[in-house]
């Protein structure tokens, strides 16, 4: 893999505190952070919503250790990347743009793991694009659509966050992001990351999530590894809906017991070494 124009190449394997390298990129559409230099093996991290890229710091480091480098962009209208327009707001837009966001690397292999709304969004890439995806992995997510009444729910609440901003979510949704576990720490994390979010990025995933199709089919028929990582105290996506997998190589699964919504957050360790045994499957 080349270094895309605009990006300093790594230049020692990160230890297990190595800070994440903030790179611009050639097509300047996705704010992103990148740690390690492995030049054909690459592990592409998709946040949840309403979240950013910083949600996969404490993870990171000690994936990038095990050989990968590792990337985590913003998705449009989250963190630093812009915003998509409500009405190109669809998961095939958002799996369009980290696919735009992968190509400068031309790395020869690719894993893309998504979180929550990140999963849908990882989906739609392997559906749309499986020559960029080697390795798919949903991380508290599911691969079904919404009920009707989910749908309703997501309509119901982009009115509330067109009426009062993002603080409109709090602080129910704090609460479901974070298990009772990890609670005292990461809860005011959550509400104050919630709080930032900007209001016209929330909405238009709510649309996106809101209209997306069933892929089940292409998680059940996807030929390279796949990885599913579920808590069983997930507030927002209960374990019984996380996909299912045969706990077998080149397939992963960790179902963490009494962990929330965030596994990278709640369980850092567990949750970066199931990513490590999936992404080293396509070295075998």
């Amino acid at each position: 893999m080349q270094t895309p124009p605009g990006h300093a190449a790594g230049s020692v394997r990160p230890g297990p505190h190595a800070l994440w390298r903030r790179e611009a990129h050639p097509s300047r559409v996705l704010a992103f952070d990148s740690i390690g230099h492995e030049k054909d093996s690459v592990v592409v991290l998709i946040h949840g919503w309403p979240l950013n890229r910083s949600i996969w710091s404490g993870v990171a480091a000690r994936i990038a250790a095990a050989g990968s480098r590792v990337l985590a962009p913003d998705l449009p209208g989250f963190g630093d990347s812009p915003s998509i327009g409500l009405g190109r707001a669809t998961v095939e837009a958002y799996a369009d743009e980290v696919a735009k966001f992968i190509e400068p690397f031309q790395a020869r292999r690719v894993a893309v793991a998504g979180h929550s709304f990140g999963g849908y969004v990882a989906l739609a890439l392997a559906e749309k694009r499986p020559d960029a995806v080697s390795a798919l992995g949903l991380i508290a997510s599911r691969t079904a659509a919404d009920s009707e009444t989910a749908r309703r729910g997501r309509h119901d609440m982009i009115e509330k966050v067109r009426a009062a901003g993002t603080k409109a979510l709090l602080p129910g949704l704090a609460e479901k992001l974070v298990g009772a576990r990890a609670a005292v720490e990461r809860r005011p994390q959550a509400t104050l990351m919630i709080e930032r979010a900007r209001p016209d990025g929330v909405i238009a995933a709510l649309a996106a999530m809101a209209a997306r199709p069933d892929r089940t089919a292409v998680f059940n028929s996807f030929a390279g590894p796949r990885l599913v990582i579920h808590g069983t105290e997930d507030g927002l996506i209960p374990v019984s809906e996380a996909a299912r997998i045969a706990p077998s190589p080149p397939d992963v699964g960790r179902i963490l017991d009494g962990i929330g919504h965030l596994p990278m957050w709640e369980a850092p360790e567990a949750t970066a070494d199931a990513v490590i045994s999936w992404a080293n499957s396509l070295r075998r």
